[in-house]
């Protein structure tokens, strides 16, 4: 049975929940805002259930996990993904859109088939939850980034049913509830299409509250539409946008809006299971996943207008398929996973855990401070100096995520056959 001892075990997928036959494991907030799962002993029986959907404990070997997956389904993934630099034809799409606009072109080619489209949306409190739905109409809602921890809710169940009712389905999720939605189904699904994102990791629903709860403070009227990664100032400068009841609205930079500077920056509301992510690198199990394609200027300057840009990343022949057939709708161009890690680290990279106990105080100045204050004490906007610092850890994160890839065996050997094709390193001596 699950037991969360250490809180970076846990990604609050609700698989756990969901599968639950005796209906004993509700999701409990914790003190920072994030809902991990917490077993009522009085009704549990100790099944192993939760367990083995688990996708951090799941205790059944790799090969017995993917038999029926295997089996059934029959697809064909990729050891290494195909990589596209893309974006929609539709300019409304793509100014709202957090990239490229690829996702809702999926989307639209989802409904068009009379199927159904899973993804993130803001609640009425702006807490944000999964839904299911065949109405079009909710796109813009699920449309865009947002950067707080999503409760699955009821998804796991609603997909399996649609699924088995033989609807198409097409989910969108970071790449923990992908795979947590796989180990709940039990196997994949030929009318199923699963897209996950290039995660840098998901923040506490409480500091993101308290934020909102600032500005409508500030602006004396109630937020109504929140749009993070607002594209007014650009895409390589993506704003936070929020507009309020009274027609005014919010909107900051990443370099100078709180909330990014706290999340890009200091990790210090960071949900503890990104710190060391299980769910990075290449080969999801997601059919494909979605990113922004940063860099993109510099590898081909015809694919960049500022507009945003989406790095495509197709894990299986069925997600390079679905991909296809919405080739009419975008612009792509097929590039190497060398063009995108240069400016895409969290592919491979975890986000870097701050200090401990500055993040227990910062906790507790939140409980107690009224957020501007705490902005000011943790969150201090940039200078030169500090945008200079921010900028050079960076690369050398960059480069130590390059160095790491290609001293690997694998990559090794793909490098040296791309400038050496003629040699064959296996032949054997005669």
């Amino acid at each position: 049975m699950i037991e969360i001892v250490d809180k970076k075990s846990c990604v609050g997928c609700n698989a756990c929940t969901e599968i639950c036959p005796f209906d004993c494991i509700p999701l409990i907030n914790d003190d920072e805002g994030f809902y991990y799962p917490k077993i009522d002993h009085s009704v549990c029986v100790d099944c192993p259930i939760c367990d083995r959907v688990c996708p951090i404990t799941d205790k059944l070997p790799e090969t017995a996990r993917l038999m029926p997956y295997i089996e059934k389904a029959e697809i064909l993934r990729y050891n290494e993904p195909l990589v596209h630099a893309s974006y929609s034809t539709n300019h409304e799409i793509r100014i709202d859109s957090t990239s490229g606009g690829i996702f809702s072109e999926l989307a639209f080619k989802m409904f068009n088939e009379g199927g159904y489209v899973g993804g993130a949306v803001y609640n009425d409190d702006f807490s944000v939850s999964h839904i299911l739905t065949n109405d079009r109409e909710r796109l813009p809602d699920i449309r865009s980034s947002k950067y707080v921890l999503s409760l699955t809710d009821k998804l796991f169940p609603d997909v399996q049913e649609k699924l088995k009712s033989g609807n198409k389905v097409l989910v969108c999720g970071a790449p923990c509830q992908i795979v947590a939605l796989y180990a709940f189904l039990k196997q994949d699904y030929k009318n199923l299409v699963t897209c996950d994102f290039v995660c840098k990791g998901v923040n506490s629903p409480l500091v993101f509250k308290k934020y909102i709860e600032w500005l409508e403070g500030k602006y004396q009227s109630k937020a109504v539409k929140i749009k993070a990664k607002d594209k007014t100032e650009g895409w390589h400068k993506f704003s936070m946008r929020v507009d309020f009841e009274n027609g005014k609205s919010y909107v900051k930079n990443r370099y100078h809006d709180p909330f990014f500077v706290g999340y890009l920056q200091t990790g210090l509301f960071t949900m503890p299971a990104c710190f060391d992510c299980q769910f990075k690198g290449v080969s999801q199990k997601s059919d494909i996943t979605l990113a922004d394609f940063w860099g993109i200027e510099t590898i081909d300057k015809s694919m960049d207008q500022d507009l945003g840009t989406s790095l495509i990343l197709l894990n299986s022949d069925k997600g390079a398929k679905y991909f296809e057939s919405i080739s009419k709708n975008i612009v792509s161009k097929r590039l190497t996973m060398e063009d995108a890690l240069p400016g895409n680290s969290a592919i491979y990279l975890s986000e870097e855990e701050g200090d401990e106990d500055l993040r227990k105080e910062f906790y507790k100045d939140l409980e107690k401070r009224p957020f501007d204050v705490v902005i000011k004490k943790y969150f201090p906007m940039p200078t030169f100096m500090s945008n200079l610092k921010i900028q050079l850890e960076r690369v050398d994160r960059g480069f130590a995520m390059i160095k790491e890839i290609i001293l690997s065996p694998t990559s090794t050997i793909r490098i040296f056959k791309k400038f050496f094709p003629t040699i064959n390193l296996f032949q054997e001596k005669k």
